[in-house]
């Protein structure tokens, strides 16, 4: 049986873990004033919409940074069938049509885009674009904490950048290189990712988030692979989906296990 782990991070911001053998992945609820939001809907845990309301009575909306089952799972379903208003950006909506087929509703969807802001009251969530990880990926900002929610647009320590869905890493890297400003200008201290349990590197410096070192690692090993200067191991991942892929993986002291085919570096 799969359960639902709540960690306050902050007086108005709750990770909601999913403690289960599919991606032990994690959402993020934000509770301002007037209203509150969920970032992403888990993957095959039950119970995310009953948990949420235990928390908060505001009006509430479902954010979905991308379309991969583990973040538009159980969770999000539930959402959809209590007919709640669910953002994902219609680069991934066929992910969805894919995945839920007849009993995916249409009507509940809105498209979300690079820039838009949710405003919940006393805080602002604002919509950036971070295509790489998938074509309609995107990140929250958060203004008033200075916190970033990521899911896994830059991985959670690992990175998968091989899936047919990801864009050639000579994309990948001009997202990275908005990011790292973006950074930079707002003076970003922690990037929250959508597998907590992964950061194996700053969960033993007693860390539960991402930061900025992160990141310029991330393009640091990024550059490297696509000038040739580093060749990730060849490996092979166990998935139907995998098959005839031509995975590699590098590591890093903060990323430590970041792959990404090797026939689609260059666009």
């Amino acid at each position: 049986m799969e359960q639902l782990k709540v960690t306050k991070l902050h007086d108005n911001v709750y990770r909601i873990q999913e403690d289960s053998s599919f991606m032990n992945v994690d959402a993020y609820l934000v509770c301002g004033e007037k209203a509150a939001t969920i970032i992403d809907g888990l993957g095959i845990a039950e119970g995310l919409l009953e948990c949420v309301r235990k928390i908060t009575a505001q009006p509430l909306s479902m954010i979905v940074t991308h379309g991969h089952p583990d973040h538009a799972g159980k969770g999000m379903q539930e959402f959809m069938e209590a007919g709640y208003d669910i953002y994902i950006s219609f680069e991934d909506l066929y992910m969805l049509e894919e995945m839920y087929g007849k009993e995916f509703k249409m009507e509940r969807f809105h498209d979300l885009k690079n820039g838009m802001c949710f405003d919940l009251g006393d805080i602002l969530l604002e919509v950036k674009a971070l295509p790489g990880h998938t074509r309609g990926s995107m990140i929250l900002y958060m203004e008033k904490e200075k916190i970033l929610f990521s899911s896994d647009a830059i991985g959670s320590g690992g990175l998968w950048m091989q899936l047919k869905e990801s864009r050639p890493l000579t994309e990948y890297i001009e997202s990275l290189h908005k990011l790292e400003t973006f950074l930079e200008k707002e003076k970003i201290q922690k990037i929250y990712p959508g597998h907590s349990w992964q950061i194996v590197p700053y969960k033993e410096e007693n860390q539960d988030y991402l930061d900025m070192e992160y990141v310029q690692e991330l393009i640091d090993l990024t550059n490297a692979i696509i000038e040739g200067k580093l060749v990730g191991e060849k490996i092979e991942i166990q998935i139907d989906i995998m098959k005839g892929i031509d995975i590699h993986s590098v590591k890093g002291k903060r990323v430590v296990d970041y792959c990404y085919d090797a026939e689609c570096i260059h666009g």
